[in-house]
């Protein structure tokens, strides 16, 4: 009987080389025999996961460019938990929209792309604050587009570019509009010293870890 598994991305290699087989459907790495190995190193935790507090409507379903501001660049929710939590909050992220993207309504299960998780944030100017407030599952394609500056750097920015104009139907001209409202933001945001609220994790009962590990990241209690 088949056990399925929390494998982190960086341990793929590691569970494959162990037994582990890939669902494509689901997604997610399985012990094909329950084998003892694979289990007692990756074994899921069942607790179900309800973000209780997330705002899903906030920020809309559109495809829009979300850039993050420098100082708070490879501090995300993944890189704030341990590694199986993270795996049940993006699978509870993927399942309640049964695997479809939010923002251009592809079926990644009927599709060559893969599913991924992004967080929305929300910033205070006044309390320097930048807060998740909800998480959204997105194809591949719309998750790069999200991430223009990043699609850059990796060498995509034009397949991001082309990716967001046909999604949100825009012009050149709209699109450079867009581009443009977005580097601003960005570069505004960029003159504060933002403080990591992620007490809509915490408050749903998922630890963080070390806090010397991670920086800017409030000690919530679900105050602001």
């Amino acid at each position: 009987m088949k056990t399925y598994l929390a494998v982190p991305y960086k341990e793929k290699d590691e569970a494959k080389k162990l037994g582990a087989k890939w669902d494509n459907d689901l997604k997610q790495w399985y012990a094909p025999n329950s084998e003892s190995v694979l289990i007692n190193k990756w074994k899921m935790n069942t607790e179900p996961v309800t973000l209780y507090g997330e705002d899903t409507k906030y920020g809309g379903n559109a495809l829009f460019i979300d850039l993050i501001p420098i100082n708070c660049w490879f501090t995300n929710v993944r890189s704030c938990v341990d590694p199986k939590d993270w795996d049940r909050l993006r699978k509870y992220v993927y399942t309640r929209v049964n695997y479809i993207c939010e923002c251009c309504n592809v079926n990644t299960k009927e599709s060559d792309t893969t599913i991924e998780a992004h967080e929305r944030w929300d910033y205070n100017e006044q309390t320097q604050t930048q807060k998740l407030v909800r998480i959204v599952a997105l194809c591949h394609e719309c998750h790069q587009s999200t991430h223009m500056g990043f699609a850059n750097v990796m060498g995509k920015g034009e397949e991001a570019k082309q990716h967001i104009m046909k999604v949100r139907k825009f012009t050149k001209d709209e699109y450079k509009d867009h581009r443009d409202k977005a580097y601003e933001i960005w570069e505004n945001r960029n003159k504060i010293n933002w403080t990591l609220d992620l007490s809509l994790i915490t408050s749903n009962n998922i630890k963080l870890i070390s806090n010397d590990s991670i920086k800017n990241t409030t000690d919530t209690d679900g105050k602001e």
